[in-house]
C-alpha cells in the first residue's frame, strides 16, 4: 500500500486556458509588431547617421526609443517562449515566473516611457511617445498577476512533482 500520495495535477482548461491563450496572442502580436522597428534599427545608413556628432537630438531620441521598444518586445517574446515551456511541463515554477515576467514588463515599459519623456524635454522637440505598450502591460499585469497568484485551478495544475 502506497501511503505517500502526490498531489494530482489537473489539465490545463477553463479560464487558465483562456489566460494562456491571451498571453500567447500578446506575444505573437508583439513578435509581428517588432518587424518594422527591427527593420529600422538594422538600416546601416540610419545607424551611420546616428553616430555622427552633428546628428540632431530628435533623431537620436527616436532611435533610442525604438531601441527600447525592440528590447522590451524581444523580452516579451522570449519570456513567452520560456513560459510556454514551463506551462507544457506543468512546472511548479510557472505561476511565480509568469507574475515576475508581467511585473518586469510593466517596469520596463514605465522606464522606457519616462526615458522617452525625459529625452523629448531635453531636446525641446515634442515627439509623440506611444502609450499603448504601457497600457497593455499594465492591463496584462493587473489581470494576470492576481489570477496566477490566487486561482485554485492554477495552484492545482502547477504543483511540485
Amino acid at each position: 500500500m502506497n501511503t505517500s500520495s502526490k498531489p494530482e495535477t489537473r489539465r490545463i482548461s477553463g479560464w487558465l486556458l483562456v489566460a494562456l491563450i491571451c498571453l500567447a496572442a500578446w506575444a505573437l502580436s508583439t513578435a509581428v509588431a517588432l518587424r518594422d522597428p527591427l527593420k529600422l534599427m538594422l538600416e546601416w545608413e540610419l545607424l551611420a547617421v546616428f553616430v555622427r556628432p552633428e546628428t540632431h537630438g530628435w533623431y537620436r531620441t527616436v532611435i533610442a526609443m525604438v531601441g527600447c521598444d525592440v528590447i522590451i518586445g524581444s523580452f516579451i517574446v522570449a519570456g513567452a517562449g520560456w513560459l510556454a515551456l514551463l506551462a507544457r511541463r506543468k512546472s511548479a515554477r510557472f505561476p511565480v515566473q509568469v507574475q515576475a515576467w508581467l511585473l518586469a514588463i510593466v517596469v520596463m515599459r514605465t522606464i522606457a516611457y519616462l526615458l522617452g519623456e525625459h529625452m523629448t524635454h531635453a531636446i525641446g522637440i515634442a515627439i509623440a511617445i506611444p502609450f499603448d505598450g504601457f497600457i497593455q502591460a499594465v492591463v496584462a499585469a493587473a489581470l494576470g498577476i492576481p489570477y496566477f497568484r490566487l486561482s485554485r485551478r492554477v495552484q492545482q495544475t502547477f504543483v511540485a512533482a
